[in-house]
Parts: C-alpha cells; structure tokens; sequence
C-alpha cells in the first residue's frame, strides 16, 4: 500500500545461520521462515527495533510482511494476541482426555499416580457418549486416552473410538483421536483392531537402550518391558496403516551418556518413516513416591541437554514435530488452561489436570452423569483457565514468545508460586530455529539393508 509504513512485529526472534541465512519466528502468526543470505542484511536493518519501512512493499519485504514480522505501524499486536486467545470460550471444538482405567501394568520408577479406580462403568460411557451428542455446535472433537495404561480397559478403548469416529463421520464433525501409551499391549492383533477403529496417534516411551529402558520402566511384578514394546514398534513400522507415533524418551542423567547410541538404535528403525517422530524431555520429580530417590537435572542443565539431545536426532534424521507444533499460537498452553477441555475419571469424575487428578480438590472441577449433562463448578475452572502470565505487572506482557504460550504452559504452577516456567523452546530459541533448519534440509538415510527394526 502506497504511503504505508511498516514496523518490525513485537514478537519476533531471529536467528544467523553459518550459512548467512537468516532464520526468523513471528510468535503471533507462528510464521518460521528463512531469508537467504543475500537479502539477510536488508531484512535485518529491516527488522531492527523501531525501524520503519515505507510501502509498498516487495520482494523479501512483502514477503516479511506476509509472514508477520512486519506489521502496519500503530496495529496493537498485543490486543489481537488477547482477542484470539479469548476465542477458546466459543471454540467449536471440544478436547476430551479419558481414563478408561487408573490401573496399569507398569511401575516406572519416576510415576506419581496411585492406581486407585478400575475399569469405567457402562453407565459413565454411556454419559460421555451423550455428553458429546448434546453439543449442537460441535465442529470437532479430539479424544484421547489416558490413564494408568489405558490398554488395560482395551475394550472401553476400542469400542467407545469406534463409537466417537462414526458419530462424528455421520454428524459432520471432524474427529482426532489419540493415546499416551506404555506400548507394551499395542501388540499386533490389537494394532490392528484400534487404529481401524480411529485411533491413530500415539506417544509411546523407551527410556534408553534396553537395560536402561528395564531400569526405570518395568512391569508391575518387576518384569523387563522393552523387548515387547520394540516388537510392537516394529510391527506397526512394517504396516501401511495411516498413524503418528511419537517415540518420547525421558532422559536423566544417568542415561545422557548412552543418548546417542539410543538414537542410533531409533535412527536405524524409524528415521526413514515419515509417521515415526522423537520427543525429548527431562525426567521430573512429579510428585510420585519415589522423588527423593530420582537424579534429574533442572534449569540451565536441562536446556544445554535438550539442546545437545536434539542436534544428535537432527543428525540422524529423526523428526521433532512436537517442537514446531508448540511454536504455534497458543501451542504451549496447557490443556488444563483450555476451557473446552475436560479430563475425565473412570467414574466419571470431571478433572482440568491429569497430574493432579484428586490429589489436590482444585483439580476436581465437576462430575459427568450417565444422563450426558456435566455439572461444572465455575469457580474451580476460573482457578485453571484464567490464571496465566498476561495480566498487567506480570513477565510475559512484554515477552516475544507470549502467543505462543500466555504463561499459561503450566497452570498449577501459577497457583503454586508468583510466576510460571518459560517453555525450554524460548530459552533455546536461536538454537531451535538453526535446528529446525538443519531439520528441513537434512536428507533423511535410506532404511538399513540389514534390519529396519535392528536393536
């Protein structure tokens, strides 16, 4: 536009890349892009704090605006940040995570849940199913398992996904459906039966190499588990179902030093499926029974590992879709800070958080009936929905990353103390923008001759 002036987003991060590139994230827009290095140093004069650029604008400016990181000066970035985020009060969409049970066969050394309720009475599926059929509005529904190991009630799993999947084929509504799973029951004939059914994401975790792995996840008698779970892996890897399966590895640090002779093993089975993705993440004291035996790092020790953990998988061309996922608008906030989002109990209990559950009578914020009505106490869901980092005198107000997160990554933090954590992605961001270039260029290896599920 003619006479236009253009100033630099107040969300923006860059990063300069060996190469000359220039690497830039627009929080607002989640726009990642790349400016090659001949016009890397126009862009950036461009894109230094308060520097004006007259329109109209062309080439590598239009394309700049386009992205986001130039705006119309005098446009109140932060009141559209704020407006788009009050839309998930009127959201179409309803996110449900389900326990079909508490119970689970594992007994991971670092677990805070207590195993307490079996399997979901009939009665309370039946209140979910019609709880979701009395949303007129209703444009799309994501479900996921959870539990204990929801493989445990295999068929509350399989039957309700198979009910969810053709009552929203059959009533227009989009549907999603996924599970956080030990894998160690997603055997074949299972595999087979649930993903038919509509269940087609999946977190499943391996700790390290198989002695490392049998350490700290095992079996509730004390059994090793990661023989059967790699099995498992490489039957689905041998499948041409249509699925995700994010592969997510808790390091410590007794286990960095064998990371990347893991990642060799996970390279050389799944790095050349494109529906295979890997997922690092510290070991945390949650609140388990055991946190005052676990080594875990913290603070800057977690970032350097994460940093160090992620250019080893980038190298070995293995996916972290996780990562730009969250650099999304709004991708690091907590489901528990979504007020269309709702954790229910086996029997029918209405939870915001799933590692609270009812530890904590905040995290209790109603019951779903077996009629299909849920009675919600609004007081308890204001305590996790409207508790975040974007009121006036708070950090994230002036932070470049806020549209992505609202301070809001872990809700009960702010109910626990004056501030909340930052993702580990905005401490590392220069470092997670030179990866995800790495990642994007990377030419993925040809699977190995010998064996695509070697151990």
């Amino acid at each position: 536009m003619t006479g236009a002036r253009y100033v630099p987003s107040r969300y923006l991060s860059l990063s300069h890349q060996d190469d000359g590139s220039l690497a830039l994230y627009c929080a607002r827009t989640g726009a990642i892009g790349v400016v090659p290095a001949e016009d890397a140093a126009v862009a950036r004069r461009a894109l230094l704090p308060a520097t004006v650029t007259s329109g109209p604008l062309e080439g590598i400016f239009a394309d700049l605006e386009t992205g986001g990181f130039l705006v119309p000066a005098g446009t109140d970035e932060a009141g559209l940040v704020h407006e788009a985020y009050l839309q998930r009060y009127t959201d179409p969409s309803l996110h449900l995570i389900v326990l079909p049970t508490e119970q689970c066969n594992f007994r991971c050394v670092y677990c805070y849940e207590s195993f307490l309720r079996n399997t979901m009475s009939t009665e309370i599926q039946d209140g979910l199913r019609k709880f979701v059929a009395r949303d007129p509005a209703l444009e799309h529904l994501s479900l996921d398992w959870f539990g204990g190991e929801p493989f445990v009630a295999r068929e509350v799993v399989l039957e309700n996904t198979r009910f969810f999947k053709e009552h929203c084929e059959s009533s227009g509504i989009s549907f999603t459906c996924g599970t956080c799973t030990n894998g160690y029951l997603l055997t074949p004939d299972y595999a087979d039966q649930v993903i038919a059914a509509g269940l087609t994401n999946f977190q499943i975790t391996l700790d390290g190499v198989s002695e490392e792995h049998d350490k700290r996840r095992l079996l509730q008698d004390g059994g090793r588990t990661f023989e059967v779970i790699w099995d498992n892996l490489c039957y689905l890897r041998s499948t041409d179902y249509d699925f995700d399966i994010t592969i997510r590895h808790n390091f410590d640090p007794d286990t960095i030093p064998r990371l990347p002779e893991f990642l060799d093993m996970i390279a050389n089975g799944f790095a050349s499926d494109s529906r295979f993705s890997l997922a690092l993440h510290a070991v945390g004291k949650w609140g388990g029974p055991n946190d005052a035996a676990l080594t875990t790092l913290g603070g800057r020790d977690t970032t350097e590992a994460l940093r160090a953990g992620k250019r080893l998988a980038i190298e070995r061309g293995l996916q972290d879709r996780l990562t730009l996922q969250s650099m999304q608008p709004d991708g690091y906030v907590c489901y528990a800070a979504n007020p269309r989002s709702f954790v229910i109990g086996p029997e029918g209990r209405v939870y915001k958080c799933t590692v609270e559950l009812d530890y904590h009578d905040r995290n209790i914020v109603g019951q779903l009936k077996p009629d299909g009505t849920m009675d919600l106490d609004w007081r308890k869901m204001a305590l996790w929905c409207e508790t975040d980092g974007m009121e006036e005198g708070k950090k994230c107000t002036s932070c470049y990353f806020a549209p992505a997160c609202h301070g809001a990554v872990c809700p009960k933090e702010w109910m626990d103390g004056p501030e909340c954590g930052c993702p580990p992605t905005k401490h590392m961001i220069k470092d997670t923008l030179t990866l995800i270039c790495a990642e994007s260029l990377f030419v993925r290896p040809e699977p190995n001759a010998v064996s695509a599920c070697a151990k």
